[in-house]
């Protein structure tokens, strides 16, 4: 994307715009627990998919424009290779959580993330992260770490390793994303492309899942994780795609733990220990950080 485009918006817009994503990315558990506590969580995550991909693909191709863009990123073999690491991080999450529990599962998924997007971006010459990244990835990290010892989940070496793979996953997403919008490609067209490629390939995990899906709590519960979680969060997630770089990006996404705390505690009546309001607090002052340099450059072009 050029520097000159007066349609991107500006760098502290856009890292608003991820961390709203974050926000609804934090609601997915508790919705969860609310409505259908007992769903099958690979399930849950390939309905959230599909519907997430209907629903991107209904907003993309609302006008002509869009669906002549869809049909040619349909063709590209890169956003197969999106849709691909799209199922797989829903499949490594998962896989993860159900070994080490969803504190440890969270911490090894989405604190390899940044890592991940920061130095494979670097690499591909989407502009190096820098001090700053560096500095408020490794906070965010620890805050996270933190948020994991306060829950008490066991450890379990696969499991983490589990993690590890959806995080390269997921990573592997938002470089190629952020490339794709930098060479023109409109970001909601890119997410709409690559998530219903996913939500197709997760489809036969759903249709094996059984009938858990067949009550209004069940059918409330797909429309918020596909619609709200999905569909919505990444529009805003697409924002970010534009104009900041895949690891400030995949930083500002560690805010979903935080959400995801903050709501089990006040809706649902969970407990949190010291510890895990220190990390809280960390993962804030990281986000904090990052923010005010993304101000900071803003200012500076």
């Amino acid at each position: 994307m050029s520097a000159v485009d007066t349609r991107a918006p500006d760098r502290r817009v856009a890292a608003l715009s991820v961390l709203g994503a974050a926000a609804l990315f934090g609601t997915a558990g508790t919705a969860r627990a609310l409505l259908l506590p007992a769903s099958p969580a690979p399930g849950v995550a390939a309905a959230r998919l599909f519907v997430g991909g209907v629903g991107f693909v209904a907003y993309a191709g609302r006008h002509a424009e869009g669906r002549r863009a869809l049909v040619r990123l349909w063709r590209r073999p890169v956003v197969w290779m999106m849709g691909v690491t799209v199922a797989a991080y829903q499949v490594f999450f998962f896989l993860s959580m159900a070994r080490t529990g969803v504190a440890i599962g969270t911490l090894a998924s989405l604190s390899f993330t940044p890592f991940m997007a920061g130095l494979l971006g670097w690499a591909l010459k989407e502009g190096a992260p820098g001090v700053v990244w560096a500095v408020s990835t490794v906070l965010a990290v620890f805050g996270v770490a933190l948020l994991t010892v306060s829950a008490g989940d066991q450890r379990d070496l696969i499991g983490i390793l589990f993690g590890v793979c959806a995080g390269a996953s997921y990573g592997f997403y938002t470089v190629f994303g952020v490339r794709l919008a930098r060479a023109g490609e409109q970001p909601t067209n890119i997410l709409a492309a690559s998530f219903s490629l996913a939500g197709l390939l997760l489809l036969p995990v759903f249709v094996l899942s059984g009938t858990w899906w067949m009550t209004w709590s069940g059918i409330a519960l797909i429309a918020w994780l596909g619609l709200a979680t999905t569909t919505l969060a990444y529009v805003l997630f697409g924002v970010g795609l534009r104009v900041l770089q895949p690891g400030h990006i995949a930083t500002i996404t560690l805010a979903e733990p935080v959400f995801a705390t903050l709501l089990g505690v006040l809706v649902l009546g969970e407990t949190l220990t010291l510890t895990g309001w220190v990390g809280c607090a960390v993962i804030l002052v990281a986000l904090g950080i990052l923010g005010l340099s993304e101000g900071r450059a803003r200012v500076a072009s």
